[in-house]
């Protein structure tokens, strides 16, 4: 038979060749399945077939996870430049806003009622309220050791304030003058203050204070 293929043509005895060693990996393979059980995995789809199909929305074949950036933390205050923000009370009435003014002072809390009382000053100037604020803003700004500013706050309300509420605005002024360090001037408020307001509770300081300027007078 060896002899018979070698009288062939090469390219016939070319094809037989390849024809039997189709025939032999057949073979071999067909045994493999039968015994190790092999499985013959089917061929993939073209890619044209595979593009055609619609995907369903999974994460198993996602190759990239997108870092998500925290979400920025709430600002207690939203000024670009650090100091804090204006609280603005404009939907109350004035009555409501010098209630917030003194709550905030009896809290220990100066800087809100101070905020506060300027607002009442600011949007309310004739009521009761706006007028009062006069007074107390001159003793936040004593509080505050800012003297010039509370002095001023006083001799307005002496101007337009009511006379029940003078005697406190005098001898609020003649603090601000002792800080101020003018002893005379303030002697002279709390002379008014005994000589207008005899019964006011702020007499019996008044003339204690009188007592200590005479008696500093007298050293020097």
């Amino acid at each position: 038979m060896i002899m018979g293929l070698m009288t062939l043509s090469p390219r016939l005895r070319q094809g037989l060749e390849s024809l039997a060693l189709a025939l032999l990996m057949a073979g071999i393979t067909t045994a493999a399945v039968k015994v190790f059980g092999w499985k013959i995995w089917p061929r993939p789809l073209a890619a044209s077939h595979v593009a055609s199909q619609p995907h369903a929305l999974t994460l198993a074949n996602d190759l990239r996870l997108v870092a998500a950036s925290a979400e920025p933390a709430l600002s207690a205050t939203p000024s670009a430049a650090g100091a804090p923000a204006l609280i603005v009370h404009r939907n109350l009435s004035a009555s409501e806003m010098f209630a917030a003014a003194k709550l905030a002072k009896a809290r220990g809390d100066a800087a809100e009622a101070l905020r506060v009382s300027k607002q009442i000053e600011e949007f309310f100037p004739n009521s009761p309220e706006g007028v009062a604020s006069h007074v107390t803003l001159g003793l936040l700004y004593l509080e505050l050791d800012q003297p010039e500013l509370a002095l001023q706050e006083f001799a307005t309300f002496r101007r337009i304030g009511s006379p029940e509420m003078k005697a406190e605005a005098y001898f609020g002024q003649a603090q601000a003058l002792r800080k101020l360090a003018r002893y005379d001037d303030e002697g002279m408020v709390l002379e008014e203050l005994i000589h207008s307001y005899a019964r006011s509770i702020y007499v019996a300081a008044a003339r204690a204070r009188l007592a200590e300027l005479a008696s500093d007078a007298g050293k020097r």
